[in-house]
């Protein structure tokens, strides 16, 4: 897979632009370093404040379109190695991003979600879904966890790798990404300016901030909503749950969404917290996604040149790592899109959508278990 992989991204002369966003808003991105000087970061050899970084995607009314690398040059070999994918498949695509608009609304009150990506993975790597999101009206921001991320590249231009002890004391890992949740979340209530670009005056609605993880970052979904009653609801793309919240369970609204075959691990923790869910629940299961499906990636293989061959070929080989599944990445991006806003519109207005209530002829993929 490698060397086909190599081999048809090396025929690309020019760059891939992904989809835009199909909402009423434009989006522009914006990421940034947060240091959280009040905590030591457990993984650092010299015992420096946790710092992270994170990206903001801002809904804007109007503006000229300017175009983002979709991962920065200087992370490229360490995300695709972790991610078993050649250097050269993820540097030919960038993202539309909107530049300032001069007649912003700074009346209107956004809704916001944070997402908490997979171990192992990175931000970046579900910017194309994110931006979708944030086209329906939320402000999303999207958290790195460092040593836990694949690879993180900061201002100054160094780039931190994922540490290897991670996967073996995962309770320290979540401990320190809810960490990083709640301090990202006091900096947009405290210092909103210093996360958001500088064009989105618009307030914020953070009485109900609702919270969206993949993976582990679905964990680190339901374990900061344990931790802090300032998030609304949560939803738990493909995770599987662990730590205190399993057993304890939520009095706010929770949705698992996770693929046909779950893990066995899953199995167990999704059972056991059912019970516990006092607020609003939902669990839903997408036909033909598999868990890398969550990610942009199937939206990634299939915009590029001989998509079909490249598609057929991961199905069966993305190295160690599970798999995509067979839905078009446009498909997939449409059906997690709109049951995110769903929900998260129904965390911050407590009026439920149509989605919500039951199966849906438009999207006959998503199963209700």
């Amino acid at each position: 897979i490698a060397l086909l992989l190599c081999a048809l991204f090396h025929l690309v002369q020019s760059k891939i632009l992904l989809p835009g966003p199909s909402g009423p808003c434009q989006v522009q991105i914006k990421s940034t370093e947060l240091i959280d000087h009040s905590r030591v970061d457990p993984y650092s050899p010299k015992h420096d404040a946790r710092a992270i970084m994170v990206s903001a995607f801002a809904p804007v009314n109007c503006g000229e379109v300017q175009y983002t690398p979709y991962i920065p040059p200087r992370i490229f070999p360490e995300a695709s190695q972790k991610m078993k994918l050649p250097n050269s498949t993820l540097n030919v695509f960038e993202l539309p991003s909107f530049a300032p608009s001069e007649h912003q609304n700074t009346t209107k009150e956004y809704p916001v979600i944070l997402f908490s990506p997979g171990m192992g993975s990175s931000r970046l790597i579900y910017a194309n879904l994110l931006q979708e999101i944030a086209s329906a009206g939320y402000l999303v921001i999207s958290i790195d966890h460092p040593h836990d991320a694949a690879a993180v590249e900061f201002p100054d231009g160094h780039v931190i790798s994922m540490n290897p002890s991670i996967p073996h004391n995962v309770s320290l890992a979540l401990q320190t990404r809810v960490g990083d949740v709640i301090f990202t979340l006091n900096q947009l209530q405290h210092n909103t300016q210093s996360i958001t670009p500088p064009s989105f005056s618009s307030g914020l609605h953070l009485n109900h901030v609702s919270i969206v993880g993949h993976s582990e970052g679905g964990a680190t979904a339901a374990a900061a909503m344990l931790n802090d009653t300032r998030f609304a609801g949560g939803v738990n793309l493909d995770g599987s749950l662990f730590g205190p919240v399993v057993h304890q369970g939520l009095d706010r609204p929770f949705i698992n969404i996770g693929d046909p075959h779950l893990a066995k691990e899953q199995h167990w923790a999704w059972d056991v917290i059912w019970g516990r869910l006092r607020g609003f629940r939902l669990q839903l299961r997408i036909k033909d996604i598999k868990h890398l499906g969550f990610t942009d990636l199937p939206l990634v293989f299939d915009s590029a040149p001989n998509a079909k061959v490249l598609r057929n070929e991961s199905a069966e080989h993305l190295g160690s790592l599970p798999g995509l599944g067979t839905l078009p990445g446009l498909r997939v991006r449409a059906i997690l899109a709109e049951y995110i806003t769903a929900a998260c519109g129904f965390f911050v207005t407590g009026e439920k959508a149509g989605l919500l209530n039951g199966a849906s002829p438009v999207y006959p993929e998503v199963v209700y278990v």
